[in-house]
């Protein structure tokens, strides 16, 4: 279970966030719906523990996640959470399979173990195909299947991702959408922040929370 509990961000004079409260129980779909700029994405950063709160607590399964000490959330982020940028964030001059391969250094796993993790993220995320093809000669949308199956290479219970669909085509789009229906039935947790209508239709969303000038202003089922 996730638990953010009075969460207020300020930048200097700027406040990013206002008091959230909010709940979401473990392998729930939720959605962070808002305009650029009203605070999801900051919200999803807060969550992985990339940013503390200027206030308030981030629970995760009773961990109080936000008073960790950097390393300790960067050990917890790997162990626990997969997270999909906007931008992608790949390395440009590198396989799509070097880049998956990234977060399971950590791990020491053998190069055979890692090879065996990262075919098979690549195949959920239906890019092994392209496994050999330096990032930068990839598409669009073959990048944002290499970033999400880096974000699931170790297995994290919990997956967010920052407008997964904002560059990409309506096909592209809807095999994203495949894919988070996918890990929906695997059990992970999931969050999407977006303002894609697309997402507006989707029948396996357990939870919509709307997000407007910082601030959560509604909260409805399905």
């Amino acid at each position: 279970m996730i638990e953010l509990i009075d969460i207020n961000k300020n930048f200097n004079e700027f406040s990013a966030l206002k008091n959230i409260n909010l709940i979401i129980p473990t392998s729930q779909f939720v959605i962070l719906k808002g305009v650029s700029g009203s605070g999801k994405s900051t919200l999803l950063s807060i969550i992985a523990s990339l940013m503390k709160p200027s206030s308030g607590e981030v629970k995760i399964d009773s961990v109080s996640t936000s008073k960790l000490p950097d390393h300790h959330a960067s050990q917890f982020r790997l162990n626990h959470i997969g997270f999909t940028l906007q931008n992608f964030a790949l390395i440009e001059n590198l396989s799509a399979k070097e880049n998956v391969s990234i977060p399971l250094i950590p791990l020491r796993l053998s190069q055979k173990e890692i090879d065996t993790r990262v075919n098979e993220v690549l195949r959920l995320a239906n890019i092994e195909h392209k496994k050999d093809s330096i990032v930068q000669n990839l598409s669009g949308g073959e990048r944002q299947r290499v970033a999400i199956a880096r974000s699931i290479a170790n297995d994290p219970k919990i997956l967010l991702f920052d407008e997964p669909t904002a560059s990409l085509d309506q096909e592209n789009s809807q095999t994203v959408i495949n894919m988070l229906k996918d890990f929906k039935k695997m059990g992970k947790t999931i969050i999407v922040a977006t303002h894609d209508p697309i997402f507006d239709h989707i029948d396996f969303v357990d939870k919509r929370v709307y997000i407007e000038k910082a601030k959560i202003v509604k909260i409805t089922d399905g």
